[in-house]
């Protein structure tokens, strides 16, 4: 998508990413990080993902360093894919207006997740959006490019400082 999308994107454009706080380093073992920090190009992020995806395949992910839920290492791979794109073109992006980032709209009261969750306290899909439309419609914030945000936040990539 970023691939596809990314060069037609036109001034004040917006290319969100639907990810989860489970898209940080925060889950993620921390001998794993260094396979999602620093990735200079997307054909980079394919690369981590896909040595995740052969070690699923050969088995040997089992008994290592990864995680056993599916999520972590996919949302880290958007996440890491979204900070890459968009650290190539955040100059000339942020002068043209465009934002390149992640979305977190984080766990909603819907029936679907109330059957697997206690979600009485969650926001309802309506009031969840409110931040999701700010992203999509409003100005663009500089610290938002490249980020994953909920909330409005951006949520921490790695539990330690850079």
């Amino acid at each position: 998508m970023l691939r596809a999308f990314g060069p037609r994107l036109r001034d004040g454009g917006r290319l969100i990413v639907v990810a989860s706080s489970l898209g940080t380093l925060f889950y993620l073992a921390p001998v794993l990080h260094a396979r999602f920090t620093d990735l200079l190009t997307l054909a980079d992020v394919d690369r981590a993902v896909l040595d995740w995806r052969d070690s699923v395949r050969d088995g040997s992910a089992r008994g290592s360093a990864w995680p056993a839920f599916i999520n972590i290492p996919s949302k880290i791979g958007q996440v890491a894919a979204v900070r890459t794109f968009a650290n190539l073109r955040r100059a000339d992006d942020l002068a043209r207006g465009v934002l390149i980032t992640a979305v977190c709209p984080g766990m909603m009261n819907t029936p679907t997740s109330s059957a697997f969750w206690d979600v009485s306290n969650a926001p309802t899909p309506d009031a969840a959006a409110g931040p999701l439309l700010e992203l999509a419609l409003g100005p663009v914030n500089a610290d938002h490019f490249g980020e994953l945000v909920k909330d409005g936040v951006v949520l921490p990539w790695s539990p330690w400082p850079a």
